[in-house]
This record gives C-alpha cells, sequence and structure tokens, in this order.
C-alpha cells in the first residue's frame, strides 16, 4: 500500500522567505512542487511584528503548501526547524483524499 498523501501548510514570517525557499529547494529528495503565496497574519500571536505591523493589528506572512506522502512530513518538518531557528511558523497538515492533474 502506498504511504497516504498529506497536504502541510506552514505559516511564516516574511522576513524568513528566502530562508524557506532555499531550504525547499535544497530538500533531498526533491519535492515534487508546493504553492506559496503572501498574506496578512491576524491574531494574538504577533511577537515578531513590526512597529506598524503593530498598528495596523497585521502581521507580513507567506504561506506554504505542500502535498508530498506522510512520511516525508519530519524530514521537511527538520529542515525548515534547523533553517529557521527561533522563528514564529506555524504547521498543519491535512489528508489529501485525491490528487491528480487535469488532463
Amino acid at each position: 500500500m502506498d504511504t497516504p498523501l498529506r497536504k502541510l501548510t506552514l505559516v511564516c514570517p516574511k522576513s524568513v522567505e528566502p530562508t524557506i525557499l532555499d531550504t525547499l529547494e535544497g530538500l533531498a529528495p526533491d519535492l515534487t512542487g508546493y504553492t506559496s503565496q503572501d498574506g496578512y497574519g491576524r491574531g494574538s500571536s504577533m511577537n515578531l511584528a513590526s512597529t506598524t505591523e503593530k498598528v495596523k493589528g497585521a502581521m507580513r506572512i507567506f504561506t506554504v503548501m505542500i502535498v508530498l506522502p506522510e512520511d516525508g512530513i519530519a524530514a521537511v518538518l527538520e529542515a525548515i526547524r534547523l533553517a529557521c531557528p527561533r522563528r514564529q511558523i506555524s504547521f498543519w497538515t491535512e489528508p489529501v483524499l485525491d490528487f491528480g492533474h487535469l488532463q
């Protein structure tokens, strides 16, 4: 039986985007792909926000979404943890019920 697929979502401060993306690009084996997008994070945990972001009530963030086999998640998280220690990075996983490409 194949390893189940999961979607790993990472939510990171915008300031660490280059480090995160470089880390993902350097993983072995290579990821088959991922999506990233910019956004704003809101909530009570804004300790890395700039003064301007605190006044606005939103911190610049970027989100990375990766679909990968469940047994590859730990390696990705460990690589991110080593590349960005002591940073405010949130993650969660979700089951992927189906995955494919439209032809």
